[in-house]
């Protein structure tokens, strides 16, 4: 059954029509930012930690990772660039204001999406979002301190001079519906912005692109928690009739640690 659904994938849900959204939300896959937080924790004291997010959308992920990198380690200095291609998802991230229910990316580049806030999950987030008068919500200034936003194109030669090196680069659920060539040029430009020892957590892209690409490249995978990450997100369901869905996980697979790893660490050589 795997292998008739890796078959259906492959000659038919991969070609189809590939649709691109500013769809994010808080805290949208929460092994995964516990591991981030255990990473960070790995960092000397007092010291400074650079996270970027590409592909940013409106802010929900980085602000989401900002909060467990803080929680984990409250001395830390970190700070954090956001970079979309679309300078209105950019304006919203930078303002941090959402609205419960209601897609904050509209009028944008590409489709919205969902919205960044469900209401039933405004209790659960209380430690980043500050309830204001109007009934919108606002990331509090914490979280919001020591972040530049940029407009900036993650297939772009020059990314790297506008961003610089980080130790956590965010790059996920944006180069799904590239094509396969311009996917493998945006993963090689992004993986040029993280520091010697650093960390790489890209998700929401071809497999095969992404395992032919790290798995030639100084970057290991991360397997902390690695079947959790992986069944984590509801949205992802569907595999193998929707693009954007999950590969069941195939331990039996000789690539599996890539295959099915989101974060990879960058060993110098």
């Amino acid at each position: 059954m795997f292998r008739t659904g890796r078959y259906i994938y492959r000659t038919f849900t991969r070609n189809t029509a590939r649709v691109q959204s500013h769809y994010t939300h808080f805290m949208r896959n929460p092994p995964l930012l516990s591991v981030i937080g255990t990473l960070a924790s790995g960092y000397p004291r007092n010291g400074v930690v650079k996270v970027a997010s590409i592909g940013c959308s409106t802010g929900a992920e980085l602000y989401s990772v900002l909060y467990a990198i803080k929680r984990a380690r409250s001395d830390l200095h970190v700070i954090a660039r956001g970079a979309d291609i679309s300078g209105t998802v950019v304006e919203v991230a930078r303002r941090g204001v959402y609205y419960p229910d209601v897609p904050a990316a509209e009028g944008s580049l590409y489709a919205p999406g969902r919205a960044e806030v469900a209401s039933a999950d405004v209790p659960s987030l209380a430690e980043i979002l500050q309830p204001l008068p109007n009934g919108s919500l606002r990331v509090k200034e914490w979280l919001r301190q020591d972040i530049t936003w940029l407009t900036a194109d993650a297939t772009d030669g020059r990314l790297l001079d506008l961003v610089g090196r980080q130790d956590f680069l965010l790059a996920n659920n944006f180069m799904g519906p590239m094509d396969d060539l311009m996917a493998e040029r945006c993963l090689r430009n992004v993986m040029r912005l993280v520091a010697p020892g650093g960390y790489l957590v890209v998700d929401g892209i071809d497999l095969d692109v992404k395992t032919k690409v790290l798995k030639a490249s100084g970057f290991r995978p991360v397997l902390s928690r690695q079947d959790e990450i992986w069944a984590s997100e509801e949205s992802k369901s569907g595999w193998p009739w929707l693009r954007w869905a999950r590969e069941p996980l195939d331990r039996s697979a000789p690539d599996c640690a890539w295959r099915y790893s989101v974060v990879f660490h960058f060993e110098e050589r």
